[in-house]
C-alpha cells in the first residue's frame, strides 16, 4: 500500500513539474505586445452604392392573382403520384 501511495505521488509531482516547465516555456516566448501595425484597408470591390442596385429591383405589386385552375390540376396529380411512389402504407420513407 506504501508503495502505491509513493507510486501516485511521483507521478502527480511529476505532471506538475512537466506542466509548470510548459507554462515558463510558454510565458518565454510570448511576446509582451500585441504586434503595431493598421493593416491596409481592403478596397471596395463594388463602388455602386447599394441604393442604385435596389432601384432596379422592380417588385410584382399585382394583386389580382387567379389561380389557374389547369395548373393547380396538374400539381395535385404529380402530388398524388409521389404520394403513390414513396408508398406510405408500406412503412417506406
Amino acid at each position: 500500500m506504501k508503495r502505491m501511495i509513493l507510486y501516485v505521488s511521483m507521478a502527480v509531482a511529476g505532471l506538475t513539474v512537466c506542466s509548470l516547465l510548459v507554462l515558463r516555456h510558454a510565458y518565454r516566448t510570448a511576446s509582451l505586445m500585441p504586434p503595431s501595425y493598421d493593416p491596409p484597408a481592403l478596397p471596395r470591390r463594388n463602388p455602386e452604392p447599394v441604393d442604385r442596385w435596389q432601384e432596379s429591383s422592380r417588385f410584382d405589386s399585382r394583386t389580382d392573382y387567379t389561380p389557374d385552375a389547369v395548373a393547380n390540376c396538374r400539381l395535385r396529380e404529380k402530388l398524388r403520384q409521389e404520394e403513390l411512389k414513396q408508398r406510405p402504407q408500406e412503412g417506406r420513407n
